[in-house]
């Protein structure tokens, strides 16, 4: 099934080509998932197929952007989430993906809900809840 909400399917295969760019040990890494709730709350993640780990430099990546937003008095989290779509030529359903670890500043843990989007609910229901 096809995404309505990609408005160029064919600039979105484009792959971006991180060659020559390292930096000391670092080198760019994308993320697949960037949500902001009203500059209060931040959500960042990453899709894998086949129960892939992260990397460890998008662990790294990961964690020291929740840490720097946490400690400029924001909320953060940072999740992994699996999917199973098997053929390229599929959309990977993303609010279906399944949550495998969620970073919260402090430690990585297993949320208890079984999709990205109940795990987004969740976050955005605390987010409402905690208004300033």
């Amino acid at each position: 099934m096809e995404s309505d909400l990609i408005k160029n399917r064919d600039r979105a295969k484009q792959l971006m080509a991180f060659d020559d760019m390292q930096y000391g040990r670092c080198r760019p890494t994308d993320v697949d998932i960037s949500i902001d709730f009203q500059g209060r709350t931040f959500v960042l993640g990453e899709l894998k197929g086949n129960n892939m780990p992260l990397t460890l430099g998008q662990k790294i990546h990961l964690e020291g952007i929740v840490k720097a937003i946490r400690a400029g008095g924001k909320v953060a989290y940072a999740f992994l989430a699996h999917h199973d779509t098997p053929e390229c030529e599929h959309d990977v359903r993303v609010a279906e993906a399944v949550p495998h670890k969620v970073f919260n500043g402090k430690e990585w843990f297993t949320p208890e809900q079984t999709s990205v989007h109940s795990l987004l609910q969740t976050i955005h229901k605390e987010h409402k809840e905690n208004r300033q």
